[in-house]
């Protein structure tokens, strides 16, 4: 989810799904005030503490109050709030520890888990697992039918998502999915043919079908030219990353967060992002892009030469280019390498990967340390501190205490939440 942050890359043009991150120990920090850091306690940190029996994951994400993690043996394992069933262990019950996901159509205590899991998603009080099959099941929150199975009742276990034009009880269910986001509300989904489907609140017109229909229970096509390799989901706004290393985006654009020079309040068709340094209207647009990642209401992205770019609000320095202003053009502005001070005359780099959460953002870089900026009201950047960051710094060990005198290191990915940052160590 853009709250979430789950950092989406461009599918290969052949459709075949990414092969799987190298497997590690999952850490957090930031708040913890619902278990979401899954260590064991419910107090917040501003370094990184060990999330309790979490080796072997291979993919993570992070909503509102919960956490979601992927193992090598593709069962699905969830730590924090539950009161909308978004754990999905066949109960209510907030957990500090990670709990396993059950099956579809398991009552606690469950007799099978969830498995054959390629990939997760989390939304503000949803999840979303894609299966080896090209099928997606989600549980959580359902107010705004974010779950796809046709109705509006909150799931504590799975259940899959309908196929598009479907109405339930569904008889046919969505297949050939290749990558998933979720946003607060809503859920996207891409397809091996490249469509990109969609589901759950279109307040903003996050959904993207060209309809202004407040919600939508089960999946409708995002009305795309081209073809997308994966997807990202904001607070109120979505993001797809194209096979041709173009990126498009539509829903809410109060802060520019849609990225095409404008404010214009939303968009409920994609429009294509701008280049830095553009106006409105844009005759150059964003391109070799290898990751995007949604947040409340900014965008990030990672480039092919290994930078960094965001667009959308800062007010809490979320783009990280130095300054906490709203962006006059709200087109991608570089990201600053620590240390810098606007206007910033060196970059951050080598990036290898980048999640936006609530109002912050972090990245992995080459050397595999973390860093981070944006807001940091509860150490979700990790520094030690909670002071908002407009320019990168870097993410502790949590081995001392601040001022930090070591950088966490060997970081294969990251994702960030409202206010909680997961990351897994080899």
């Amino acid at each position: 989810m853009a709250s979430s942050g789950l950092a989406a890359q461009a599918a290969p043009a052949d459709g075949e799904r990414a092969a799987a991150i190298l497997p590690g120990r999952v850490l957090g920090w930031g708040a913890n005030n619902t278990g979401q850091l899954g260590n064991g306690n419910t107090t917040d940190s501003t370094t990184p503490v060990r999330t309790l029996h979490s080796r072997r994951t291979i993919g993570i994400d992070a909503g509102v109050n919960h956490s979601v993690s992927l193992r090598t043996d593709g069962t699905v394992w969830t730590w924090g709030l539950n009161t909308a069933g978004q754990l999905g262990d066949g109960t209510n019950t907030a957990s500090n520890r990670p709990v396993q996901v059950c099956a579809p159509g398991e009552t606690a205590p469950c007799a099978e888990p969830l498995g054959n899991v390629v990939a997760v998603a989390a939304g503000a009080h949803h999840s979303l697992a894609l299966r080896s099959d090209g099928s997606v099941v989600a549980w959580g929150d359902n107010e705004y039918g974010q779950l796809g199975d046709g109705t509006t009742v909150d799931r504590n276990t799975p259940v899959q998502v309908c196929a598009r034009a479907q109405s339930a009880p569904c008889s046919g269910f969505l297949s050939d999915v290749t990558s998933l986001d979720a946003g607060s509300w809503h859920s996207l989904a891409v397809h091996l043919d490249g469509t990109v489907s969609s589901w759950g609140l279109n307040s903003s017109g996050q959904l993207g079908d060209g309809s202004d229909v407040f919600q939508r229970a089960t999946p409708v096509q995002v009305a795309l030219t081209g073809q997308a390799g994966s997807v990202a989901g904001g607070g109120s706004h979505s993001l797809a990353l194209m096979r041709d290393s173009t990126v498009r985006g539509w829903g809410h654009n109060f802060f520019g967060q849609v990225g095409d020079g404008t404010t214009t309040t939303t968009y409920n068709q994609p429009r294509q992002v701008c280049a830095p340094g553009q106006t409105a209207p844009c005759s150059d647009f964003l391109d070799e892009v290898n990751e995007i990642s949604a947040g409340g209401s900014h965008s990030v992205a990672w480039r092919f030469d290994q930078t960094a770019v965001g667009w959308g609000d800062n007010r809490f320095g979320q783009l990280g280019d130095g300054t906490f202003d709203h962006q006059q053009n709200p087109v991608p502005v570089r990201v600053c390498a620590p240390g810098q001070t606007a206007p910033c005359t060196g970059f951050l780099g080598p990036v290898y990967k980048i999640t936006a959460g609530g109002d912050s953002t972090l990245a992995v870089l080459g050397d595999l340390t973390a860093v981070g900026w944006g807001s940091n009201s509860v150490g979700q950047l990790g520094d030690g501190t909670t002071a908002d960051r407009s320019t990168p710094v870097r993410v502790c060990s949590g081995r001392r205490p601040a001022p930090c005198a070591d950088p966490l290191t060997d970081v294969i990915t990251v994702a960030a939440g409202t206010a909680h940052t997961l990351a897994t160590q080899s």
